[in-house]
């Protein structure tokens, strides 16, 4: 190991908090639970205020129980700078800390040195900490890849001090080889995405009591259907009514990109690149699908391995919700996003559509190919593909749907379709507009 790393101490201080800042008394909850676990996994995507609802343990935790931290880099990565910051964190606000941790070190080189510095800090620790204290390891994605790191991370946990519990909080789920037998021990508390996310009622109160504007509960359900209370997208939504000089919600939501530019800019930034290029292109492909199957995602690709790349998107918590029966769909924001940046390739994205349309028309999935013809302006197709699903719709009593699919056409193509318009002058009919009804009659 080298000597003499240099210490980032802002790395090992809490971020700051701003005073729009809701308090959140059941997430807040759920963390000081901590204290009965010996490891805390706080994961979820980019933007769910992670950092945020542990810095503000500080507040909620007892006075007397210290809150240590660690916030992660890729530098990281590096057993030594891992090692030497982690040693930091405690010293910084521990002065009893034996120097025997930093001083081995300092000492000694090659592979079995990280294992015993982590057990000299172990037990420097052990006689050293107050009873009980917590340990924050914030961004813990950066150094997930580090086999290294991973190992050393591991045999500090296994042999934690019982007084101390560490939280571990990131993007990504952990991995560690330990973590099965402690979650079956009950030694393992998990804060996931739907612990992190705004209900219905916190947005009300974030709105009215932080931010200033009472919002109706019409307006809340959109806003909770929209953003899926995903607290970036909230915070940005708020930005968005002050710059648009609008106390009216349907102005941001209604306006699309227009109005979300900051929030797109921020996915595109710090989400799509910095993703593995494949993955990446595999968002921007299957974005044209309201619902992900892998069969679907292989035929608009035309690839077979569209299965393991959303196993990829699930184990890294991106944006993917679970539908069952192995379907699955984007967040409906990151959806939006993953759309605009579709949109910069209309021709590739016609073609997708195409493709889309006819995988779903051979399966007999009439409503998602006729979506995707319409989409990708083959309107014969999708005249069509109306054709062939009309008789049923109209009988299972859809009519706005039928109405829907005929008012996408052109009028040429509706023209040419005498089918067709027998079918709207059954919807006339079937809605007791009997002179609409017999004008398309007399014209089909």
């Amino acid at each position: 190991m080298s000597r003499a790393e240099v210490v980032v101490v802002t790395k090992l201080a809490p971020p700051r908090l701003h005073g729009r800042l809701l308090a959140r008394p059941a997430l807040a909850a759920k963390l000081r639970e901590g204290l009965n676990y010996r490891l805390t996994l706080v994961q979820a995507g980019t933007g769910y205020g992670k950092s945020t609802a542990l810095a503000a343990l500080q507040t909620t935790v007892r006075h007397d129980v210290p809150l240590f931290w660690y916030s992660l880099d890729d530098a990281d990565a590096d057993p030594q700078r891992f090692l030497s910051h982690l040693i930091a964190a405690f010293r910084l606000h521990l002065p009893a800390l034996s120097d025997a941790p930093a001083a081995l070190l300092n000492e000694l080189t090659g592979e079995g040195a990280g294992p015993q510095v982590i057990e000299a800090l172990v037990n420097a620790l052990n006689a050293a900490l107050p009873e009980p204290s917590i340990l924050v390891i914030d961004d813990y994605q950066f150094v997930a890849g580090s086999i290294e790191v991973r190992s050393l991370i591991e045999r500090f946990l296994t042999y934690l001090p019982p007084q101390l519990h560490v939280i571990i909080a990131g993007r990504h789920p952990v991995q560690l080889a330990s973590l099965t037998k402690w979650r079956v021990k009950g030694e393992v508390l998990e804060v996931q995405r739907a612990d992190l996310a705004f209900a219905p009622a916190e947005i009300e109160t974030l709105f009215r009591e932080t931010y200033g504007l009472s919002l109706s509960p019409d307006e809340v359900n959109a806003l909770a259907h929209q953003t899926e209370g995903w607290p970036i997208a909230l915070q940005l939504v708020w930005q968005g009514l002050r710059a648009l000089q609008s106390r009216r919600l349907a102005d941001v939501l209604g306006r699309g990109a227009s109005s979300l530019g900051a929030l797109f800019d921020y996915l595109a930034g710090d989400v799509l690149d910095r993703l593995p290029p494949d993955l990446a292109d595999f968002l921007i492909r299957t974005s044209i699908l309201r619902e992900l199957t892998p069969a679907a995602c292989d035929a608009i690709r035309q690839t077979t391995d569209s299965a393991d790349q959303l196993q990829r998107l699930i184990e890294l918590d991106l944006f993917v919700v679970t539908l069952g029966d192995g379907a699955y769909r984007y967040h409906h924001l990151f959806h939006d996003f993953l759309r605009e940046v579709a949109a910069a390739d209309p021709l590739g994205l016609a073609e997708r559509h195409r493709r889309a349309a006819a995988y779903f028309q051979n399966q007999l999935h009439f409503d998602e190919a006729i979506y995707h013809w319409i989409n990708a302006a083959a309107f014969e197709d999708a005249a069509g593909a109306i054709e062939l699903a009309g008789e049923a719709a109209l009988r299972a009593g859809r009519l706005d749907t039928m109405a829907t699919w005929i008012d996408a056409l052109p009028p040429a193509t509706l023209a040419a379709h005498p089918l067709l318009q027998a079918y709207l002058a059954d919807v006339y009919r079937l809605r007791s507009r009997f002179d609409d009804a017999l004008a398309w009659y007399a014209q089909a």
